[in-house]
């Protein structure tokens, strides 16, 4: 039998504690899945404290309206919701009814990811919680974890939700353990490894135990498969043990299911032969790697693209092969030429994306498109600029078409989250930056009105330049050559102090401390292949040619490529589910482009921090 008086102590000091813990501003504009459980609007669902019949019920006219309002708020009327909510006079209510309102109010802020406004309300129902039911604590509860969530504290949204699950109604406990897990996904593999290690034989060290084997992208198929089997046995009541999470349900089938025969169709000889090379070399290493671990693998075509006439030739000699999947082309041009047809011969990994957004209605089923997207980068670079709490951008990029893309990338989500971009320059390829960076910061403007002002006086006066004060940061896209320039020029025109954020490009992928202390305090983020160590990157730089520089991110692409055969159908059973590789994150999207959230560090020393 549940002991409801204990049960309502434990919320009570839990929604107490939370309302101090909760910071002030928003650090994410992740929106949050609240889990709404149907109000009883009469007595029967009070806690057993509740008495009065005033606590226990709503008057008639009240309990219809408060009824219409969560209807509205579950069909995300959050407009209505709001102005039927100023309709009603609150303190008319009786305290049952105004713990009903305050959490509708605080369930209409979150949909408008209020943070203050919601956590007011919340507050508020914390000061009534005695007279509110037992459904209503559990809302309460599940809000402030919602909450969290909006502010991406996602550890203490998970931790939240595990504790009130046992608490929840039966009904109730799925949806709140697929949320809970979802917050596990947002968290870094090691940080979940060491909680997990902190509360050892607990339900939460649990889920915090499971998540982690999830998130291993070193991990073969098998292993993770493996892994997962294990984890039941050691925990056979655990609510994910008798329902696994996400995309774990479909690990048995995934292993059943992965294809047998595969071909690798790159260019290996001609101008795009090192790039074909290092994509092969990284495919065929996860091969050997899940060989070695005694992993079933499939057998491997390899066709050099430049000895085929046209994609028709490339796919016949696949199908002869007894292949089920193809893996390229690298080109785009091909990839677009995929594109334009209404089905093909086999699923296709194509290794480029496709830049005809218009044909995105017609790509066929068949295909899907992966590659290492600079403008996916860019848009992580907007969200966590954000998240760190800039608002004012500066933007600095190359001229031409590569540096146009990434700037309308950029330009597109940075805007959506409500951001400004004060100024952005477009440089050419020169020596020296001084001219671009002064313009930029109003350097030269300040000088110019110092020059005015002194002629004006005839005579000298005491003057110190200054950059814009309008600006809280800056986006710079640069490749390494360039960025080592440009850093250094911006502390020259008194922008020390201004944080800079960048792409992937501005680190060459080698560690090269004379010349890279010039970057340190860049922002930037990489593939986890160059940010962390795994067993499989060392050998690929010691057996490999080349193994390290610009190169290794293709060599982690063709790691991602051989896991991604079999774990494609995989993203696209569940849409907002996830693969954790060498490249990154990898999710996939409706017209089946794979995009990467990739890790970020800064330069410390003279190289990035280590991960």
């Amino acid at each position: 039998m549940r002991d409801y008086p204990t049960e309502k102590r434990l919320l009570k000091d839990r929604l107490s504690t939370l309302s101090l813990k909760l910071p002030t501003s928003a650090r994410s504009v992740l929106s949050a899945a609240v889990v709404v459980i149907g109000v009883t609007l009469t007595g029967c669902a009070t806690s057993p404290q509740n008495t009065t019949t005033e606590q226990q019920t709503f008057r008639p006219e009240n309990s219809a309206q408060l009824e219409i309002i969560r209807q509205q708020l579950e069909a995300g009327e959050f407009g209505n919701a709001s102005n039927q909510l100023q309709l009603l006079d609150a303190s008319a209510l009786s305290p049952l009814g105004r713990a009903e309102w305050h959490l509708l109010s605080a369930d209409t802020a979150i949909g408008y990811l209020d943070t203050d406004a919601a956590r007011y309300h919340l507050e508020k129902f914390n000061e009534l919680i005695n007279s509110a039911n037992q459904v209503q604590e559990y809302r309460a509860a599940l809000l402030e974890a919602s909450l969290l969530e909006l502010d991406g504290e996602f550890f203490q949204a998970a931790r939240e939700r595990d504790f009130v699950s046992a608490m929840l109604p039966s009904h109730a406990q799925d949806a709140n353990h697929d949320q809970l897990w979802a917050d596990l996904m947002q968290l870094p593999n090691e940080e979940m490894q060491v909680w997990a290690e902190k509360v050892p034989g607990t339900r939460f060290g649990g889920w915090l135990e499971l998540a982690a084997i999830s998130k291993n992208y070193q991990m073969t198929l098998d292993e993770q498969l493996a892994g997962v089997r294990n984890w039941q046995t050691t925990h056979p009541g655990h609510p994910a043990s008798l329902r696994l999470p996400g995309v774990l349900t479909m690990l048995e089938d995934i292993a059943a299911n992965r294809p047998q025969q595969v071909t690798l169709l790159l260019p290996l000889s001609g101008r795009l032969a090192r790039t074909g090379e290092a994509i092969r070399d990284g495919f065929m290493a996860a091969y050997f790697e899940s060989f070695k671990k005694g992993s079933q693998v499939p057998a491997i075509t390899i066709i050099d693209h430049a000895t085929q006439e046209s994609m028709d030739q490339a796919y016949a000699g696949a199908i002869q092969a007894g292949s089920q999947w193809l893996v390229g082309p690298l080109n785009k041009a091909d990839v677009e030429e995929l594109q334009s047809r209404p089905s093909l011969p086999l699923p296709t990994l194509a290794l480029n994306y496709a830049s005809n957004d218009n044909s995105y209605a017609t790509s066929p089923p068949e295909l899907f498109q992966f590659g290492l997207s600079a403008e996916d980068e860019a848009v992580q670079i907007a969200e966590q600029a954000w998240a760190d709490g800039h608002r004012r951008a500066l933007v600095m990029i190359p001229e031409g078409n590569w540096g146009e893309r990434i700037y309308q990338a950029f330009e597109e989500k940075w805007l959506a989250l409500g951001g400004e971009i004060e100024e952005t320059q477009h440089y050419p390829r020169v020596k020296d930056y001084n001219p671009n960076i002064k313009s930029l910061l109003n350097v030269d403007s300040s000088q110019a009105r110092y020059k005015s002002i002194r002629s004006l006086m005839r005579r000298s006066v005491d003057f110190e330049p200054r950059r814009r004060q309008d600006a809280d940061w800056l986006f710079l896209v640069a490749l390494p050559d360039q960025a080592r320039q440009i850093k250094p020029t911006l502390a020259f025109n008194f922008a020390r102090d201004l944080p800079v954020y960048s792409t992937s490009h501005v680190f060459s992928g080698e560690i090269d401390l004379r010349k890279d202390r010039d970057l340190n305090g860049i922002y930037f983020c990489d593939t986890p292949w160059l940010l962390r160590d795994s067993e499989l990157k060392d050998e690929v730089e010691a057996s490999v040619q080349g193994g390290q520089g610009s190169y290794a991110r293709l060599y982690a692409m063709g790691v991602d490529a051989f896991r991604l055969i079999a774990r494609v159908k995989q993203l696209e059973a569940f849409p907002e589910s996830r693969i954790y590789g060498s490249t990154g994150a990898l999710t996939l999207d409706p017209q089946h482009r794979i995009h990467r959230k990739t890790e970020c560090t800064s330069f410390r020393g003279g190289e990035p921090i280590k991960l």
